[in-house]
């Protein structure tokens, strides 16, 4: 209706203002408009001085910004007691990582928090969680360790993916954001090889995912606002089960391997010979290119003369 909107229409764009002013300081802020917010708020780009006057960006990251008591929660029945799994699979299909921005009630400050514990739920099991929901916890004087994921049985996900409500503990932010804080040049570079740290460590979280690479590399202990004593863990994962993963697992090493074994069969390094074997049974299985296949007659051809790998037409003897 002309001249009346909901209140918290303009509650939720004053806390998305009050964090793109603050973060605005540090980063490149790009705001998603209303009607094209599929879950994304703003897009960043970390701002780096290049000489005195002048900038430029790097990175990239996207934000969901939260504001009061309201918390980001993923998947569960909807209004109409459908289940939103398309929350889920959006969040897989993403290849920026997202952040989780709080902005307190009286808009003093911008807490930024990484989603990454998640990712221990989606390479652990493959159905998807009924219902995810994200907690966090005040700035601590001490070292802030982290949770690994709970769950319980949830009543209405019977039926409905694992049928359990996950929480997901994302500790204490890792970055807050105040203006007076923010108005010091230190502490605006500080900030900004933070968030950078933390990006890039949920960048490679997202492309390991995307390329299907059981390995998960978490920040696990951490000082909101700084780097030090920061530890981390890395994850592995596999399945006992006969052939589970093996294709995707041979799509994602089989351009890698052909790339190192052509540079040992270049470098005429003896090892290369010993690539053969696996590149043999992934080419049994179908799923070595034309390119890999020809490494494995050049380095046969090679080993048959009784030489090095190098020692083979497809060598190029021209330095």
């Amino acid at each position: 209706m002309a001249g009346r909107r909901h209140e918290m229409d303009s509650t939720g764009e004053s806390y998305e203002d009050f964090a793109a002013h603050q973060l605005g300081r540090i980063v490149s802020m790009i705001r998603v408009p209303g009607k094209k917010d599929f879950g994304i708020d703003f897009y960043f780009q970390l701002r780096e001085q290049l000489t005195k006057h002048t900038e430029t960006v790097t990175a990239l990251g996207s934000i969901q910004i939260k504001g009061g008591r309201e918390k980001l929660h993923l998947g569960g029945l909807n209004e109409k007691k459908e289940w939103s799994e398309h929350e889920l699979i959006w969040l897989k299909s993403q290849t920026t990582p997202l952040f989780l921005a709080h902005v307190d009630k009286n808009h003093t400050t911008v807490d930024l928090f990484s989603i990454w514990p998640l990712w221990l739920i989606f390479w652990t099991q493959a159905v998807n969680p009924f219902k995810v929901v994200f907690s966090t916890a005040e700035v601590r004087t001490g070292l802030s360790e982290w949770q690994h994921p709970e769950h319980t049985l949830d009543e209405d996900g019977k039926g409905y993916g694992d049928g359990k409500c996950w929480t997901v503990f994302l500790g204490p932010p890792f970055l807050r954001l105040t203006n007076d804080e923010l108005n010091s040049p230190d502490f605006r570079t500080n900030a900004l090889q933070i968030l950078q740290t933390w990006l890039e460590f949920d960048r490679l979280t997202i492309y390991r995912f995307q390329q299907f690479i059981p390995w998960l590399h978490g920040i696990t202990s951490w000082h909101t606002n700084s780097l030090e004593k920061m530890k981390t863990i890395n994850w592995q994962f596999w399945d006992r089960q006969p052939d589970a993963n093996l294709s995707r697992l041979c799509q994602t090493v089989s351009p890698i391997l052909v790339n190192l074994g052509t540079h040992l069969q270049w470098q005429n390094e003896m090892i290369a010979y010993d690539f053969l074997p696996l590149l043999k049974w992934i080419n049994s299985r179908g799923l070595l290119d034309p390119m890999g296949q020809g490494l494995i007659e050049n380095l046969e051809r090679a080993k048959a003369k009784g030489g090095g790998p190098a020692d083979d037409p497809s060598v190029s003897k021209v330095v």
